[in-house]
């Protein structure tokens, strides 16, 4: 999802080549090109800087301009252009309402600090099952946890992260989510306690086919830049805390793991689902792994929403 930023830049610039935004006339805020050709966010004012390191995906400079102080944001890695139009557009939102230069400068810090973590240099940490399960949770985030309880609350339920045993909770309801290879007939499930509760609950599974990289099809850094657009600042926040967690970065690599979702079905989690639980299995068991045959599964499926 391309934001106004994104087709601003897209217009052209020189090095060298600034043009100031409009959404706050209190405040100099600008973008463009610094003098090595790299997309920029630059903000000019009076107001004292603190130390801020950049990286090597995201430089910063702060330098004095006759009677101004400049803080610049630059992007070096172009392949990340989007996802940096959408940390712009952040920062221009988190700044909206301030009319003091010293505020709006901590503003920017606090915002640019938050987004560091997810510009890292082409770590791409997570292998590509993991990507697959990222994947799911964030499209049943966004299709159906926002739907069905609103961005805060469902960000809040969103607890996959965190390594708790359930990937959403909240109050008596809890969601665990599978996402498997097209055409497998069988899900794991790697705990006791994924499928283990007093409460009835949801097993939601999506299967999703591998395409080429050219293929138009879901992609992990464009989900994640969709939902991050849907959101207003605090919220953005937490879902940029909790994807670290997972030590999701917005790596270029991830661009080559391409998919077709081929199905999405969910179950209903109840007494009669065929599922292992703790009480029925020995104390001298630890741990214990299992696969659920889908095909035994049609009479627990959920009736579309």
């Amino acid at each position: 999802m391309r934001n106004r930023i994104y087709t601003t830049f897209s217009e052209g610039f020189q090095p060298g080549q600034f043009i100031r935004l409009t959404d706050n006339d209190a405040l100099n805020l600008y973008i463009g090109k610094d003098d090595n050709g790299c997309y920029s966010f630059e903000f000019l004012g009076h107001f004292t800087p603190a130390r801020l390191v950049g990286s090597e995906v995201i430089s910063v400079s702060q330098t004095k301009n006759k009677q101004l102080i400049s803080i610049r944001f630059s992007l070096e890695n172009q392949d990340l252009l989007e996802y940096f139009c959408t940390f712009c557009e952040d920062l221009v939102n988190s700044t909206l309402d301030i009319t003091d230069d010293n505020i709006a400068y901590k503003s920017l810090s606090q915002r640019y600090l938050s987004w560091k973590k997810l510009f890292r240099p082409n770590q791409a940490r997570l292998n590509e099952n993991e990507v697959m399960g990222l994947i799911g949770e964030l499209l049943y985030l966004k299709d159906h946890m926002f739907v069905q309880y609103g961005f805060d609350p469902a960000i809040e339920a969103w607890t996959g992260p965190e390594f708790t045993h359930k990937d959403f909770s909240l109050e008596n309801e809890w969601h665990e989510i599978k996402t498997i290879s097209s055409g497998k007939g069988t899900i794991k499930i790697a705990s006791l306690e994924q499928l283990d509760s007093d409460f009835e609950g949801t097993l939601a599974v999506y299967e999703l086919e591998k395409m080429s990289s050219s293929f138009h099809g879901i992609k992990l850094n464009e989900i994640v830049n969709s939902i991050i657009q849907l959101l207003n600042i605090h919220q953005r926040e937490v879902f940029l805390n909790k994807l670290s967690g997972f030590g999701y970065d917005f790596s270029p690599e991830y661009n080559n793991y391409v998919y077709s979702l081929t199905s999405f079905v969910k179950y209903v989690v109840n007494d009669g689902f065929p599922r292992l639980k703790r009480e029925h299995i020995p104390v001298s068991i630890s741990r214990v792994q299992y696969d659920l045959n889908k095909a035994e599964l049609e009479s627990f499926k959920m009736t579309s929403e």
